[in-house]
């Protein structure tokens, strides 16, 4: 099967896809590691009265990488489905809309790029939720 210059891939495709999958690994690697340590930090907050005050941080911290996993996971989804939306247009989509303004890409390719920020600052919000809750621990 001959296919047109179209229909090939660019190499330039290939290594953006590779770069997504990366950063979703990377996205999943931090906050399911940051979940992992809290998980193993939790019983020591919970059976010290010294480190109550971080017990409530460790808690919301951890929810909160969870959410960071789910956005992972969903931008992943978005992902796919904006490559192709990418491909039926042959690389050249329109353009989406939200609330009558017009977006840069189509809008699955915007909302994958916010479950990928929601992500990340889910990874820093659980960090600076730790981090607090610990200076209140060592302030009193």
């Amino acid at each position: 099967m001959n296919s047109t210059k179209s229909e090939q891939i660019s190499p330039g495709v290939k290594i953006r896809a590779q770069i997504d999958a990366e950063i979703v690994k990377g996205l999943l690697l931090a906050n399911g590691g940051g979940a992992v340590a809290l998980l193993a930090f939790l019983p020591k907050v919970l059976g010290s009265p010294l480190l109550s005050l971080l017990a409530l941080p460790v808690i919301v911290a951890l929810f909160t990488f969870h959410l960071g996993i789910v956005a992972a996971i969903v931008h992943t989804h978005f992902r796919r489905k904006c490559s192709l939306v990418y491909e039926q247009y042959k690389f050249a989509p329109p353009a989406g809309t939200l609330f009558g303004r017009t977006l840069s890409q189509p809008g699955i390719c915007v909302a994958s790029l916010c479950c990928m920020w929601a992500s990340v600052g889910a990874f820093l919000a659980g960090g600076c939720l730790v981090f607090i809750g610990a200076l209140r621990v060592v302030a009193n």
